[in-house]
């Protein structure tokens, strides 16, 4: 006997959640684990595990650049 409603978790297949960006499928994979669906939770587990961790996420602050100036030559 089943206690969840069928299709739920049925509609998240491996290609679907691959589809996602990684922010999507780590709030796929939270909202998955606070609902006791395992099966998801192992899809996005099993997904973000072979992503590369490039860190496009992350904001970088650049700093300011000073270029050198010309001066004229002494006379």
């Amino acid at each position: 006997m089943r206690l969840v409603k069928p299709g739920r978790s049925a509609a998240w297949t491996k290609e679907r959640i691959e589809g996602l960006s990684t922010p999507e499928v780590r709030q796929l994979r939270e909202n998955a684990q606070r609902l006791s669906e395992t099966e998801i939770v192992a899809l996005c587990d099993e997904i973000i595990k072979v992503r590369p961790k490039t860190g496009a996420g992350k904001t970088v602050k650049v700093g300011a650049v000073k270029t050198p100036v010309k001066r004229p030559a002494a006379a």
